[in-house]
């Protein structure tokens, strides 16, 4: 009797085991889709982006022993502070006025943040499908640009910030041309990383036609950081190859090549970019005016912060001479913003969500681990620096494009940090093991 109990015990649960890992494979799928989607900021079905609804079912279908149970990543933390930072700043604000900006960081920090470590380990997907949905973006862009004008306006729903001219400059379904230039950025620089160590040649020749889409929608952005932060991502990738000489050659070569179809295929939008390049104004002389001015305001309240609703006034400036003479900027640095709204936690938080992921890829690139494991970690630190780039030319508050693939990154760091200390405890403890010993028989 007791017998058979415990066996009924023990189907329920395997049975149960099996049904939470499938349902943590489809909460896996939903987040992978929510990656694809985190750049399309004009599709909004009732107000809230498309991707979120994806986190929220993944949220929602992974057990909550997942959410909770990789550790060592500093995104746990970083979000601490960051959360902390952000409660205690509203000295400054009542709740009522400071709500708003209170729940989107605590989405964000709070649960999307925790939803991405638990999910980080197949980094392989993760990247493809992030890829893959910048790719999207992008050729939507290359499309508006070219035969179907009206293609952004007829995938838009509820757009935060219509899609209208900004000289020329194309934005896609992100929020802003900037936005599209660091998106296409981030595409190539992964989707480069990822034709290095892919072993099949139709998944290489798809990813090049992800990167040569990447590149015109980058181009027809006009963005000048799209350059400012994947040339330094390729770089140091290239110098973390254990080949970093042929590597680099490599590299040079590829983006000669790139550059030169570039050129071939859309002049009109490499001399447009050009030109722009060439130019001077806002984002060269106000930003360091800006920047300036954030850091008096940040040392009347260095402490707790002006308030978790105030992130759009850092820094805020008017532009007193040159061609932009009359123009109203702010602090084009994500640091400081924090700092100006969320106080020293908050800045202290998001110093955290760079430093403790990068120290955890460099420890782990100097561990015994397969190939792939290692292409990955180097590819993951070479976009941290891309990030961290990224994060001191703009203000990013809340952009999922940017954090949540760094949460991503930082919880698969950890996960392969993690198993390569359990695998050399496991050959420790096996090594201390006496022989066996073995007699001959007759």
């Amino acid at each position: 009797m007791g017998s058979c109990m415990r066996d009924s015990k023990s189907a329920s649960r395997s049975t149960l085991t099996e049904d939470q890992g499938k349902l943590f494979v489809f909460a896996g799928f939903m987040f992978r889709m929510g990656l694809a989607f985190v750049t399309f900021e004009e599709v909004r079905p009732l107000g809230v982006m498309l991707s979120d609804y994806c986190f929220l079912l993944s949220f929602i279908l992974t057990p909550k022993s997942r959410l909770l149970r990789r550790t060592g990543s500093g995104v746990l933390l970083a979000s601490s502070l960051i959360l902390s930072g952000a409660f205690l700043s509203l000295h400054a604000s009542p709740l009522t006025s400071a709500a708003e900006s209170l729940a989107r960081l605590v989405i964000l920090f709070g649960l999307i943040a925790a939803l991405a470590v638990a999910h980080s380990s197949d980094i392989r997907k993760n990247m493809f499908y992030l890829v893959g949905g910048i790719s999207i973006n992008c050729l939507v862009t290359v499309l508006q640009a070219s035969i179907f004008p009206g293609i952004v306006d007829a995938l838009s729903i509820n757009p935060p910030q219509p899609d209208v001219a900004f000289q020329g400059r194309f934005q896609g379904l992100t929020e802003f041309p900037v936005t599209l230039g660091l998106s296409a950025a981030l595409g190539m620089l992964l989707g480069i990383g990822l034709i290095s160590f892919e072993k099949g040649k139709y998944v290489r020749w798809v990813l090049t036609a992800f990167v040569f889409v990447c590149g015109v929608a980058a181009l027809l952005s006009g963005s000048r950081t799209f350059l400012a932060s994947l040339l330094p991502g390729l770089i140091v990738f290239a110098l973390l190859q254990k080949r970093h000489r042929r590597a680099i050659v490599h590299m040079v070569a590829g983006l000669v090549v790139l550059w030169g179809t570039l050129t071939y295929f859309a002049p009109k939008a490499v001399s447009q970019y050009s030109d722009r390049v060439d130019s001077v104004g806002l984002t060269d002389y106000g930003r360091l005016l800006s920047a300036a001015q954030a850091v008096l305001e940040i040392s009347e309240k260095p402490i707790l912060g002006w308030g978790v609703d105030h992130f759009d006034e850092g820094g805020v400036i008017v532009i007193p001479e040159g061609p932009d003479a009359g123009a109203i900027t702010g602090a084009h640095n994500t640091f400081l913003r924090y700092w100006y709204a969320a106080g020293l936690l908050g800045a202290i938080g998001f110093l955290v969500l760079f430093a403790v992921p990068a120290r955890q890829m460099l420890r782990g690139l100097k561990k015994k681990m397969s190939e792939s494991t290692a292409n990955a970690l180097r590819l993951t630190l070479a976009a941290y620096v891309f990030f961290f780039i990224v994060a001191n030319l703009g203000p990013y508050i809340y952009n999922r494009y940017l954090y949540v693939p760094m949460f991503v990154f930082a919880g698969f760091a950890a996960n392969s940090c993690g198993l390569v200390t359990a695998h050399k405890a496991t050959r420790q403890t096996l090594a201390r093991l006496p022989a066996p010993n073995i007699q001959a028989t007759s």
